[in-house]
């Protein structure tokens, strides 16, 4: 009798901490939805102007965070009703999502060494190509204050016009771009490398920040799986 009570006991705990977890869980996916929102709508202007960007990095953030939140949401009657079936399905689908967030983690390492150059050279190729009713490169100027690739002078030698373009201007109602002391001075390479590295900082630390989470949710799981057999078998021996 003694020994079924504390087995009771320890699946209470159990299913406490699995719903307290599966909360914090729930949280953490609603954020990185917004951080993946946030990046396909917030930073893909600037972050599409690097030839090594790739659309779909937002795209996989929004979707893995999407089925977190869903199946946490599931989950919660799983936890309440203490089905050890849909608690070990519930554990297995928390390694899943444990591995995909690692493979994101490492991903986004790799793509952090290879983005700088490639922000330089899409710049650069976007003032050679340059076409003022399509250029991102008008926005990332006005948005961020920033000319050129480097500074101004790149408009002058790299680009078809071989002028200044009016978003390189500090007031834009009264600005002669023929006069340098009227545009911004620094260049975009090194403002556009600041703000995305400073943004994509926030999102991978979170990303890899929270890897750890579903592998202790997993182990939770799995225990309170575990517990709620044995106390079913306790009460029939």
């Amino acid at each position: 009798m003694g020994n079924q009570f504390n087995v009771v006991a320890v699946v209470a705990c159990f299913k406490t901490l699995l719903f307290l977890f599966n909360i914090v869980f729930w949280l953490t996916g609603l954020l990185m939805l917004v951080l993946g929102l946030w990046a396909e709508f917030g930073l893909y202007k600037y972050m599409e102007m690097s030839p090594e960007f790739s659309g779909t990095a937002p795209l996989v953030i929004i979707g893995v965070a999407t089925l977190i939140v869903l199946i946490s949401s599931v989950a919660f009657s799983g936890i309440i009703k203490g089905q050890p079936v849909l608690l070990y399905i519930y554990g297995g689908f928390l390694i899943c999502i444990f591995m995909m967030e690692l493979g994101v983690g490492a991903s986004a390492i790799c793509y952090r060494d290879t983005f700088a150059k490639g922000l330089h050279d899409g710049l650069t190729k976007s003032i050679i190509t340059y076409n003022p009713k399509k250029a991102n490169f008008d926005f990332a100027q006005a948005t961020l204050q920033c000319c050129g690739v480097s500074n101004y002078t790149d408009w002058m030698r790299l680009s078809p016009q071989r002028v200044i373009p009016i978003s390189c201007c500090v007031d834009k109602t009264r600005c002669v771009t023929a006069n340098y002391s009227d545009v911004y001075q620094r260049g975009c390479y090194e403002v556009l490398s600041e703000y995305l590295m400073n943004n994509l900082n926030i999102v991978f630390a979170i990303a890899i920040g929270t890897a750890l989470l579903p592998l202790v949710g997993a182990m939770v799981s799995c225990s309170l799986a575990r517990g709620i057999e044995k106390s079913k078998y306790d009460a029939i021996n």
